[in-house]
């Protein structure tokens, strides 16, 4: 495993990627919402199948791990 370097994410960034980390990876269950959907589990956005998070906040948790594991 590659060593984090955490200079890499500015204050708001650091905390946006430790709040993704501690929500939960499985969807919330609503009963407003059809039996197909949840709810994301880091940002509370309906989604589909209840996949847990929503394609939105996965795609910046990628993109927030990719520039904490970039080396200078």
């Amino acid at each position: 495993m590659s060593k984090l370097n955490w200079d890499n994410l500015t204050k708001d960034e650091r905390a946006e990627y430790m709040r993704l980390q501690t929500s939960p990876s499985f969807g919330g269950r609503s009963a407003y919402l059809p039996d197909d959907c949840g709810e994301c589990g880091a940002c509370g956005q309906p989604c589909f199948a209840s996949a847990g998070w929503c394609l939105s906040c996965l795609q910046r948790h990628i993109e927030l791990g990719d520039k904490l594991r970039y080396s200078r």
